[in-house]
């Protein structure tokens, strides 16, 4: 991809249509144009400069004068990406905030007993985060390695703890119960040798009665362990069994 296509590219991300983000660029490249000029310069037909530019000076991101030809300036670049920057921020904010006001405000037909999968790290930390955030007695972290005590999820464990909620961390590598400091409010258990899942387990979450989280790895490299994929569920009779299962098999350490 060249540099003006990347430009462009830029361009329409921050809202442009693909011919004012040519004509713009144009323009920068030119100082100033007529509708011949610009389109001599870029793919766009002299006769789709004139709406594009149009749109442009709408945007206050281009200046006209009244000449024969008509002539074109590009308003200076810090004034440019403000603008840009700006109305993104805005058009964002608008989206969120009707987003926020439409939120479950339409009744599902019938509730649904799902198994939600999670393919992004940052996805996964972010639902484990909420998942400790929404419980309100008792919380089981299992993971087979310290990189799954993510700073976000430790403040998470320990802000539940905090409110009274018992969250035991739990593994079969004595290297994460020692990565727990001392000073931690979080109960830490040794899950037994024996009882030490024989898959390529990244993370278990159990929420009170109800919810379940679960990663595991799509692929393991000679480099270490490949793509975190993680699946949760929650308030279901699904979700009931597998929190049951999961702290029978692990022998629940919950007093």
């Amino acid at each position: 991809m060249t540099d003006d296509n990347k430009a462009v590219t830029g361009l329409k991300q921050l809202g442009l249509s693909t011919y004012e983000a040519r004509v713009f660029v144009a323009l920068h490249k030119l100082g100033t144009g007529t509708a011949s000029e610009i389109s001599s310069v870029v793919e766009v037909p002299r006769s789709q400069v004139y709406g594009a530019a149009e749109g442009l000076e709408e945007l206050g991101l281009v200046e006209t004068q009244q000449s024969t030809p008509t002539t074109y300036r590009p308003v200076p670049l810090q004034q440019a990406r403000e603008q840009l920057l700006d109305q993104l921020a805005r058009t964002g904010e608008e989206a969120f905030d009707y987003l926020e006001r439409v939120k479950n405000t339409h009744e599902a037909r019938e509730k649904s007993e799902s198994i939600w999968l999670i393919s992004a790290r940052d996805a996964i930390v972010s639902r484990t985060v909420d998942v400790a955030a929404m419980a309100e007695h008792r919380l089981l972290y299992g993971v087979t390695s310290v990189e799954y005590l993510e700073d976000d999820i430790v403040r998470a464990l320990e802000e539940a703890s905090e409110r009274g909620v018992t969250v035991v961390v739990a593994s079969a590598e004595p290297t994460v119960l020692e990565a727990v400091p001392d000073s931690s409010p979080l109960i830490t258990y040794r899950v037994p040798a024996e009882r030490d899942m024989d898959v390529d387990t990244g993370r278990v979450l159990l929420a009170d009665e109800h919810t379940v989280l679960l990663s595991t790895h799509s692929e393991v490299t000679s480099q270490g362990h490949g793509e975190e994929v993680a699946f949760w569920t929650s308030e279901n009779p699904f979700a009931s069994v597998l929190v049951e299962l999961v702290s029978g098999w692990l022998r629940e350490p919950f007093p």
